[in-house]
């Protein structure tokens, strides 16, 4: 046995290991793909799959098919969510998240993080768990304005609460140059891009919460790339887009994550 098969059998112990102790978190981000039928048959692939105990499995359908989700899920482990939603007190299915300040409303549709912060704040007033997107674009990541991006977008976007507040808010960060494009941050990216954003919640909102805010990372993740990403410090979890369409798609990612 040579030296470079003791480095991959210790990997190997090390990754194995790792997935043993930590639980991921998956959301599925489906934008206004899938029909009614696609979605059915969607979900009867995944409600009659054993997850396991281990990671938690979420779906963010478009809004008029909210309720296929409440009728199919109804015993099941797999939840749901609203991918966009109005800061009045109105609630819609019972859905548990709501995705708020994805890159494409604060792109397209000019929702500023004053606004954002009124979303979250809705949340968290009408027991909806918030999932916070943040993010830079490719200009500021290559001239090094991505940190100052990101820290001016969480502590605006999370100004209106505080305290026990936070510990129901997850972030999600998804550099806005690999959504939907085939490119995806190196491992090393993301991870330096998490453990800074790790420390900043900890400096910003003391070690309790700021070592419990789930952090996601989101941009073209799939099957052939999770394992990877996963083993990056400070990784709770995944924003998926165009992956998570696929039922047999999401249950291998789940199963990567299980060790399986």
């Amino acid at each position: 046995m040579d030296i470079k098969d003791i480095k991959k059998i210790v990997r190997d112990e090390i990754t194995e290991s790792i997935f043993q102790l930590q639980d991921f978190l998956l959301v599925g981000n489906w934008k206004m793909n899938k029909t009614k039928q696609e979605i059915i048959d969607f979900l009867n692939v995944i409600v009659n799959h054993d997850f396991g105990e281990k990671n938690s499995i979420i779906v963010i359908p478009s809004s008029p098919y909210l309720y296929l989700f409440e009728e199919k899920l109804r015993y099941s482990k797999i939840q749901y969510g609203v991918q966009n939603f109005y800061p009045k007190d109105e609630g819609a299915f019972g859905c548990k998240y709501a995705i708020v300040g994805h890159s494409e409303r604060r792109n397209i549709f000019f929702e500023c993080d004053a606004f954002t912060s009124k979303k979250i704040k809705a949340c968290i007033e009408n027991k909806i768990i918030p999932i916070l997107c943040i993010g830079e674009h490719l200009e500021q990541r290559k001239n090094g304005e991505y940190k100052k991006i990101l820290v001016d977008q969480i502590r605006e976007d999370l100004s209106k609460v505080s305290g026990d507040e936070l510990s129901t808010v997850i972030i999600a960060y998804e550099p806005i140059w690999a959504i939907g494009t085939g490119e995806t941050a190196s491992p090393e990216q993301v991870e330096e891009t998490h453990i800074f954003l790790r420390n900043f919640l900890i400096e910003e909102y003391g070690n309790e919460i700021g070592n419990n805010i789930p952090l996601l990372y989101g941009g073209s993740v799939k099957p052939s790339n999770i394992k990877e990403l996963a083993l990056a410090q400070s990784v709770s979890g995944f924003l998926i887009g165009g992956a998570s369409l696929d039922a047999q798609a999401l249950i291998e990612m789940s199963n990567i994550l299980d060790g399986k």
